[in-house]
């Protein structure tokens, strides 16, 4: 299970924003434009994974071992099912999303709209 974000962590402050995406650490609470947006434990952990490793690819056995456990190594459908989820909720246009990009072949990537058209 993934952990939050140690106090006075150099990697996190208590809030996190990017965009139109905010998240209380230490509340577990994500917003977008100021509106509160329930994510199940799963798809919490799934976000807090991706946002920590923000601007880097993250690839489908990495996400898979940390949210799910090595026994899910070979789950790529389960993990681009809750991609699916989190782009519901917190992407303005879940088809073209800003937030959460697909690398085909490798895994997703956080926040990298350089990403999104390499």
């Amino acid at each position: 299970m993934s952990q939050a974000p140690a106090r006075g962590s150099t990697e996190y402050e208590e809030k996190f924003e990017y965009e139109h995406l905010a998240i209380d650490w230490p509340e577990m609470l994500i917003t977008i434009d100021d509106r509160p947006v329930h994510l199940t434990p799963l798809e919490f952990r799934l976000l807090a994974m991706l946002v920590r490793r923000r601007g880097w690819v993250v690839t489908y056995e990495q996400a898979l071992t940390e949210v799910w456990g090595p026994s899910y190594v070979a789950d790529r459908a389960n993990l681009k099912l809750y991609i699916w989820y989190l782009r519901r909720k917190i992407e303005r246009d879940p088809s073209h999303p800003e937030l959460i990009i697909t690398r085909r072949g490798m895994g997703y990537i956080f926040g990298s709209r350089a990403a999104a058209a390499a």
